[in-house]
């Protein structure tokens, strides 16, 4: 249905970077240029939010033209921009809309948006705001502080504390708490650190023994002292079955909308695949008053003025227990992506398995060329052969070759997120076992 106004789309997919405080201290990692170039430019997913010929996906750098082409033929409808907001590395820390207030193309984007003055962003940011006065968007969103304060991993674990008995965990302050509590926990099991901001692999640290601990502690107390403030959460390593999210909406005036249920796979702590969950495995919830606790948790955010999307991350112990609340994303989500490829799949009487190929480039290899290969092989999903693989990014293919060929990187690192539309798990191999060919005969390295 066709909207009377048309809808702008756009969004940051690394939002926690621009929710947390500078002034924490944060966990070890290795810094990943290329991983972040990628995530930078996931927001060309957008395009599957977008309902109408005329509503807007604007995107840090132009979609790939054969990927929009394919995109049209299949039967999405959504409008993208022409010129980049992107340049160089400089600008990879910069939100989208910090990027569209400061861009030396201001007046093509404000063009392009004129005809719209509804704003759904992939997540409520700081420039938020600024962002809807530059461009006249009405901007009926949850105020900022209110979306920091429940994004964080440590309210998450308050909330699920006042509403859930048996949540466990710990609040940690100091480098000396985390030494002491997490040898506490070290005499029974495993834990994890989380980060109040930690999102997809990032943020959360394993500790199984002492010398892992000791070194962290070590790391943190060092930022301390130079003024730093920390607050951590620890958590028991959980035997768990299966992880799995609830997407659902909280209406401004507090009525929930729960939209669906996403079974998750995740390789170590980071996202692989979803896919929509069996109605056995929902019933299953029902019976068990997982959906009772998801309504208490939706009143309890708009008790604290949040409304809007959310992502409720869930898991089934092995035991059979349900732990309801592992964290909760009050954005939008990679399974609420995967919700909508189901709806648009449904026309078709199927449903879709989200994922992405991890790859490494040694010389360029285009997404035209990649899409050719695929129709050849007959594994492109087509309105009239709906089985095979849907594509659903372009620019996450080869960005980090177009941006750093001059460094002499050994691999560059893409990503190619698609759906798997298959009927059976034997068919779904055979898919993949093709696509697989695909890549050596492109010369191009998979890694998952």
């Amino acid at each position: 249905m066709q909207n009377q106004i048309p809808t702008l789309y756009l969004g940051s997919f690394n939002s926690e970077q621009y929710w947390r405080e500078i002034e924490v201290s944060k966990l070890p990692a290795i810094a990943d240029l290329q991983a972040d170039t990628i995530v930078s430019v996931m927001d060309e997913l957008g395009f599957l939010f977008c309902n109408s010929s005329n509503d807007i996906l604007i995107t840090r750098l132009p979609m790939d033209d054969a990927h929009k082409q394919y995109l049209w033929e299949l039967g999405f409808s959504f409008v993208n921009n022409g010129l980049p907001l992107m340049r160089d590395e400089s600008e990879l820390s910069k939100s989208i809309e910090k990027l569209l207030i400061k861009t030396e193309n201001y007046e093509y984007f404000q063009d392009l948006t004129s005809s719209s003055s509804e704003f759904s962003p992939y997540s409520v940011l700081p420039s938020t705001n600024e962002f809807c006065k530059n461009y006249q968007l009405l901007n009926p969103h949850p105020n900022i502080k209110v979306v920091q304060k429940v994004n964080s991993k440590l309210f998450s674990h308050t909330l699920s504390k006042r509403l859930f008995e048996d949540t466990v965990g710990e609040l940690i302050y100091s480098a000396n708490e985390l030494e002491r509590k997490g040898n506490q926990f070290l005499e029974h099991s495993s834990f994890l650190i989380k980060d109040g901001f930690g999102v997809s692999g990032k943020g959360n640290v394993l500790v199984s023994s002492p010398q892992i601990l000791k070194r962290i502690v070590k790391y943190i107390a060092k930022q301390e002292s130079t003024g730093q403030e920390t607050r951590f959460l620890l958590e028991p390593f959980l035997d768990k079955q299966i992880d799995f999210s609830c997407q659902f909406e909280i209406g401004s005036k507090g009525q929930v909308n729960i939209k669906s249920i996403q079974k998750m796979q995740n390789a170590g702590f980071a996202f692989s695949g979803i896919q929509t969950a069996e109605p056995d495995f929902q019933a299953k919830l029902d019976r068990l008053g997982y959906f009772a606790q998801v309504e208490a948790i939706a009143a309890a955010l708009y008790q604290d003025s949040y409304f809007g999307p959310v992502c409720l991350d869930s898991m089934v112990l092995k035991d059979g227990k349900i732990v309801p609340v592992v964290e909760i994303n009050a954005r939008k989500s990679m399974g609420l992506i995967n919700h909508y490829i189901d709806r648009f799949l449904s026309k078709f009487s199927r449903q879709g398995c989200l994922m992405f190929f991890s790859l490494g480039l040694t010389y360029p290899v285009t997404f035209s060329e990649i899409i050719d290969k695929m129709r050849q092989e007959n594994i492109l999903f087509l309105r009239d052969k709906p089985n095979g693989i849907l594509p659903l990014s372009s620019q996450t293919l080869d960005l980090n070759w177009k941006l750093y060929k001059d460094r002499n990187y050994k691999t560059y690192k893409g990503r190619l997120y698609v759906s798997i539309v298959s009927d059976d798990e034997d068919n779904k191999a055979l898919i993949l076992t093709k696509m697989n060919k695909i890549f050596t005969d492109l010369g191009i390295q998979k890694f998952n």
